[in-house]
């Protein structure tokens, strides 16, 4: 609400029915009074607008044949003329959420290598696999032994287990198989750590070696 006031030469505001200045007693009642405006509020400070929560980008499904980039729920292709089968494709890419992010497990460290096994015979060298078999019907080598008659047709097996590989002489093997000199008894896996000799028949001896992981 506006307030009327007399000014005095001297500066001071006094009101409108002051006849004399509160300050400096000068006479003011043939002064004017005038309409004055009150100080206004001081407006209050604005908020910063809240910042809206980062959206995360969805993973995709990314198409094997053509290429094409799908959604993650996509059963079948979208791409032109492609419509494969997505099912089983896994979706890939995306950012997490803040919330997520927070939420995952600290990396843990890689995994040990695996190491490698190497059956020479001979000059001959090959690189085994979890599961193979050596024999005159095995999976590796098998020509090298296909004309000795004294091993059989699958003689030993190579497996691994939690980084470890084994050798298993298999059952119907009529001849004593031994490794490094001693006997090995069928169906009973034995440890293999690093170079071994592995005697086939009285015709045929092998050697194995356990190497560091690739």
């Amino acid at each position: 609400m506006s307030q009327r006031v007399k000014h005095c030469g001297c500066g001071q505001a006094n009101a409108e029915h002051d006849a004399f200045c509160a300050r400096c007693g000068q006479p003011i009642f043939d002064l004017v009074a005038v309409a004055t405006e009150p100080p206004k509020a001081e407006a209050k400070a604005e908020s910063a607008p809240t910042a809206a929560p980062a959206v995360a980008a969805s993973a995709k499904k990314v198409c094997p044949l053509c290429g094409t980039v799908n959604e993650s729920f996509a059963l079948l292709c979208g791409g032109t003329g492609c419509g494969n089968d997505l099912s089983a494709v896994v979706p890939s890419g995306g950012t997490p959420s803040a919330e997520k992010a927070l939420a995952q497990p600290a990396a843990t460290s890689a995994s040990p290598p695996v190491p490698s096994l190497l059956l020479s015979v001979g000059a001959q060298n090959f690189e085994c696999r979890d599961g193979d078999i050596i024999g005159r019907e095995g999976t590796v080598g098998c020509q090298v032994f296909s004309g000795i008659g004294t091993v059989s047709r699958r003689h030993v097996s190579f497996t691994q287990r939690d980084g470890q590989w084994f050798v298993t002489a298999l059952a119907g093997v009529q001849n004593i198989t031994q490794l490094d000199g001693r006997e090995l008894p069928r169906g009973a896996p034995q440890p293999l750590t690093s170079e071994h000799t592995l005697k086939l028949s009285t015709q045929c001896e092998v050697r194995l070696k356990v190497g560091n992981g690739k």
